[in-house]
Formats: structure tokens, C-alpha cells, sequence
């Protein structure tokens, strides 16, 4: 059981690849004492309400979120988490229907490289795991796993579908300026999620994220489950210097797509703390007041 009031900002749903429902997600963070939760699933925001309505009854803050993926060079990657959005923004939702029909033309052509290797998988059964509007990678390697091609999620992904496997296919992703302009087009805070995924050292990490700030990014999620203390203790005080929020999530997915990621377990195995929410709370505040 975790230590009450504390929270969790960065989670996901069968809306896009978690293997909780919205509501089945808002019980569990109930069940392990948090206080809030952000839902930031991938390119969407479907999940949104089932969760805010599960929030309300469960007595649990749900943050609406959605997690974006912005270009990059390989083989990072800089995904930006929308925390505090309206989740009816017109502007974010048709460019996320954009982004969600780059995706399927992807999962069709990564369908089409699984059959020409000669494995019996079909798209139809990708979609079928998925039960969601969202199908990616993760779906993939789950049927894989089902008929044996592989051993176990890592496998599938380290070689066949993660880049440079044998059935990669590259996806269309948003630059980052247009990631964090309609995240505050949708009044919510602009934050790096996960940023070792930059694959860069400290002192060209500290300039990305300069160059992200300059286009508008306010946080750096500083506190996330895959962190050493030192890791955290860095992001942190690069938050500090360069005058940005800070936020903290353990990136939960459940146990089919991230075995060793539990919800609510954030920084050395605790929540993040409550107190984050409040500075998410006054930049959203902020930009809806900007944009109106």
C-alpha cells in the first residue's frame, strides 16, 4: 500500500496501450492511496471521460492528459505529456485524428512485413487485442508472444518491431513546436516526459531542452520510475535553473506491455509529491485565461 495523497502524472489505458480500462485504472490508484492521477494516453484522449467520471466516484483527481510524440532524431525519442488539457479541444482532438490515421497506415504496412516473413498473424487480430481506437507496437508484440514467435514482450520488440527490427516501420510524428502549441492551444502545462529517452549527455540534454523551453515546454518530468536518484536530483535542478515545473509519473502501462512498472510508484518506489499538482494547476489556469 503506498503512502496516502500522493500521485502518479504520467499513466495509460486500453484507450491506447495500457492494459487497465479508464475506470479500472481510477479504482486501482484508489486502492494503492493516491490522491491524484494524470491519464495520458497516447495521441488521444478517449479514455478521458470514462476516467473523470470513475475519478468522481472513486474520490480520486483525475488530470486529463494526453501523451504526444514529437520528431526527433534517431534513436530518441521526445514525447511531451499534456497535463490539465481540455480534452474537447477541437484543435488537439483533429490534428490527434491526423496523427491516429498516420498510425493506422503504419500498423497496416507493419502487418504486411509479419505475413511476408511467413508468420500467421493478421491485422484484424492485432485490433482485436487492442479494444481500443488505438492500436500500436505493444499489440503487435502481444499477439507474437500468443503464438509463440516469441518468447516474451522485449524479445518481440528487440528484434522485430523496435527500431531497426526486422518489422519496424517509422511513424508520423509532430514537431515539437506544434506538440506543445496545441497542448496550450488546449489550456493544459507542456512537460518532457521520460527525458533520458533523448539518449543525449547531460550537456546536450540541457540544451534540447532549452531549445524546448524556448518554443514554450514549461516542465521536465524530473521525477519517473526508470530514474537513479542522481537522474532525479539532476532533472530537478535543471528544472530549477532554467525556471520550469517539475513532474513526476511512473509511465504505468500494467504488466502485459511494462512487467516492472507499478502504478504509484514514482520516485524510489513512492508517489510523487501531491505538491507538483499545484503549479500544474496555475499554468493551466494561465493559459486558458491566454487563449480566451
Amino acid at each position: 500500500m503506498q503512502p496516502a495523497g500522493g500521485i502518479d502524472l504520467h499513466t495509460h489505458t486500453t484507450a491506447s496501450d495500457g492494459d487497465q480500462s479508464p475506470a479500472a485504472l481510477v479504482w486501482w490508484a484508489k486502492c494503492v492511496g493516491l490522491s491524484a492521477i494524470a491519464v495520458t494516453d497516447h495521441d488521444t484522449t478517449a479514455g478521458l471521460a470514462e476516467a473523470l467520471a470513475a475519478g468522481t466516484r472513486y474520490g480520486v483527481e483525475v488530470v486529463p492528459g494526453v501523451e504526444l510524440s514529437a520528431e526527433i532524431p534517431s534513436p530518441a525519442q521526445c514525447h511531451i505529456l499534456g497535463l490539465g488539457i481540455d480534452p474537447e479541444s477541437v484543435p488537439l482532438r483533429a490534428r490527434l485524428q491526423w496523427v491516429r490515421e498516420a498510425r493506422a497506415q503504419r500498423n497496416a504496412l507493419i502487418a504486411q512485413k509479419i505475413q511476408a516473413y511467413g508468420w500467421d498473424v493478421t491485422l484484424a487480430e492485432v485490433e482485436e487485442i487492442a479494444g481500443g481506437p488505438i492500436v500500436a507496437r505493444p499489440h503487435f508484440a502481444q499477439v507474437l508472444l500468443r503464438k509463440g514467435y516469441v518468447e516474451s514482450m522485449q524479445e518481440a520488440f528487440d528484434r522485430y518491431l523496435g527500431r531497426g527490427g526486422l518489422f519496424y516501420v517509422d511513424r508520423v510524428r509532430l514537431q515539437p513546436e506544434e506538440a506543445i502549441a496545441l497542448i496550450h492551444a488546449a489550456g493544459g502545462a507542456a512537460v518532457l516526459a521520460h527525458p533520458n529517452h533523448l539518449k543525449l549527455d547531460p550537456e546536450a540534454t540541457e540544451a534540447k531542452v532549452r531549445q524546448l523551453r524556448d518554443c514554450g515546454l514549461d516542465g521536465i518530468e524530473a521525477r519517473y520510475s526508470q530514474h537513479t536518484r542522481a537522474d532525479t536530483l539532476r532533472y530537478l535542478d535543471l528544472a530549477a535553473r532554467l525556471g520550469m515545473i517539475t513532474s513526476g509519473g511512473s509511465d504505468f502501462h500494467g504488466p502485459t506491455v511494462k512487467e516492472n512498472v507499478f502504478l504509484g510508484q514514482v520516485e524510489e518506489g513512492r508517489p510523487a509529491p501531491a505538491g507538483l499538482l499545484q503549479a500544474i494547476r496555475d499554468l493551466c489556469v494561465e493559459g486558458r485565461r491566454a487563449h480566451h
